[in-house]
């Protein structure tokens, strides 16, 4: 009877372990990447230890590399769609014909966006994306030591309270 509970006692440890990382999963899926070094020691069940080893231990080295390159992916500011657009520069298209409901279409990270703006613009005039407006934005006129052509090399930044936001905490 002792046997039986030696060889199960085992398969329990490892069992409540893995309901743990379970859990600890569903509380924080952003954290799975910790767990990679762990994803190669079942190897050692199914591969002969000298193919097992060298496997894991370039599993266990190459981990460090990965966390720093996910670490400052996580740690950079969240930016969907036209939101990220807020503090960039772009350069007016064209103007819309009076009876559509955008003025302007302007040209912002390689996109046509409907814009919107108290300025009168002109054509290949620098623009400041300063707020959205529906589905379209709200733009002011640059300053003047700004080019046209300088728009896709803007960095983005987010707006207001996104600053702070990051991927995972």
């Amino acid at each position: 009877m002792a046997e039986f509970f030696e060889s199960y006692a085992i398969w329990a440890i490892w069992i409540i372990f893995g309901l743990f990382f379970l859990i600890f999963l569903v509380m924080a899926p952003c954290h799975a990447v910790f767990l990679l070094p762990f994803a190669g020691l079942p190897l050692f069940w199914l591969l002969p230890l000298g193919y097992a080893l060298p496997i894991n231990v370039v599993i266990w080295l190459a981990t460090p590399f990965l966390y720093r390159v996910i670490r400052r992916a996580m740690r950079k500011p969240i930016q969907d769609g036209f939101q990220s657009l807020i503090g960039t520069e772009a350069e007016v298209v064209s103007k819309s014909a009076p009876d559509h409901s955008a003025q302007y279409l302007i040209r912002a990270q390689g996109e046509i966006w409907s814009a919107y703006s108290t300025d009168v613009l002109e054509i290949g005039e620098p623009v400041n994306i300063v707020a959205v407006k529906g589905i379209g934005v709200v733009v002011k006129q640059a300053k003047n030591g700004s080019q046209p052509g300088e728009t896709s090399n803007r960095k983005t930044k987010s707006s207001g309270a996104k600053d702070k936001k990051q991927h995972c905490h």
